[in-house]
């Protein structure tokens, strides 16, 4: 059984060698062949690349960038392997994790794909949310014409807290309905039954979120496997043009909701230009910030037996990080403060039970230079 493992870099070099390594370093039911796909249109990034990689990695370097899709299809065509591995350079496995993830994908034929529990920080403490699930990116033009703090919102952001808290807190394989395509393996067989690898009209940005949706369609299972886990840094690559990334985004975002949503429902959303990303905020939503600088408060008595803290970019806590913690106090430290890009965020701290009560505890600004 083969393995092949798909990094596409594009001008983080750096973090792409500590992410090839983790996987060089895993435990592997079978051959695993590592193809880092080059898009930074930089002669210099690609020198460092094949300067700097084991002789085992295959560096493919495309004179232009060509996409994320794209470059994981060069990948995915030319090299074989019955399970491929998806990573972002941004992203490492940890110990045990390749090897649990290809035993849970075999476990099933219906299994197509697999991730890994997720975190935010290499010291495991704070959860990354689920993968959004594709019924909220249909519901999210209308959910953009409501009060973000209104009854609607605030129900949705409860259950949303409920199904997040299930899936950290699990200690078996859970069904979900997508997964991220920054941390997966997946069945070739299953994708080629699905109508193929990546939809090259999407530039960068859901073209994971449609390949789940497809092989959902076509009978499929996705599962988290908690006992297989990865660190995934928060958008640390190419932090130079977050412009262009959210342009990229809102673009996708319009061509997945065009390819899978009724036809009615998306002219209805055009006319109303209503349409923008779950990362998005309208300015009279902005709360003013309560801190410029990494912050502490104090907890409650009454959860100092155990609290859940959650930040996001949404006011409505969709999706959100997650750290569960006890004690009468929580630091949002100058080490989590640094590797938060630019942008505004919201925490909220409350009981670590699903569907238990918690307040809208602060919002705050981060600057770079």
């Amino acid at each position: 059984m083969k393995t092949v493992a798909i990094i596409v870099n594009y001008k983080s070099a750096d973090l792409t060698q500590r992410a090839v390594q983790s996987v060089l370093e895993s435990e592997s039911l079978g051959p695993v062949q590592v193809v880092v796909v080059d898009n930074s249109e930089d002669e210099d990034e690609a020198g460092k690349l094949r300067l700097n990689l084991p002789p085992s990695v295959t560096v493919l370097v495309n004179p232009e960038n060509i996409g994320f899709g794209r470059a994981c299809n060069q990948a995915f065509d030319h090299f074989s392997g019955e399970f491929v591995l998806l990573i972002n350079p941004d992203a490492r496995l940890l110990p045990g994790c390749l090897l649990r993830l290809q035993k849970t994908l075999s476990s099933a034929e219906r299994v197509a794909a697999v991730g890994p529990q997720a975190f935010w920080d290499d010291g495991l403490s704070y959860f990354l949310p689920p993968a959004y699930p594709p019924s909220l990116f249909f519901l999210n033009p209308f959910l953009a014409t409501l009060n973000p703090q209104g009854k609607v919102n605030r129900l949705l952001s409860s259950f949303w807290r409920s199904h997040a808290i299930k899936v950290w807190r699990s200690e078996q394989p859970i069904r979900v309905n997508c997964l991220s395509g920054g941390h997966v393996l997946l069945k070739r067989e299953a994708i080629k039954r699905s109508g193929g690898f990546f939809d090259t009209r999407f530039f960068l940005y859901f073209e994971d979120t449609d390949l789940f949706f497809r092989l959902r369609k076509a009978g499929f299972i996705l599962l988290m496997e908690p006992r297989a886990a990865a660190v995934h840094h928060y958008d640390q690559c190419d932090q130079e043009n977050l412009g262009k990334k959210r342009f990229h985004m809102n673009v996708s975002y319009q061509i997945f909701l065009d390819k899978h949503n009724r036809r009615w429902r998306s002219n209805f959303n055009k006319a109303l230009g209503l349409l923008r990303t779950p990362a998005q905020q309208n300015a009279k939503d902005m709360k003013k910030p309560d801190f410029l600088s990494p912050f502490r408060f104090v907890v409650p008595a009454k959860w100092h037996g155990g609290w859940l803290f959650e930040w996001s970019p949404n006011v409505n806590f969709i999706p959100s990080v997650g750290h569960f913690g006890s004690g009468s106090s929580l630091t949002f430290t100058k080490k989590y403060w640094s590797m938060l890009t630019k942008g505004q965020y919201f925490g909220r701290l409350g009981s670590s039970r699903k569907f238990g009560s918690c307040v809208h505890v602060a919002s705050w600004r981060v600057e770079r230079k």
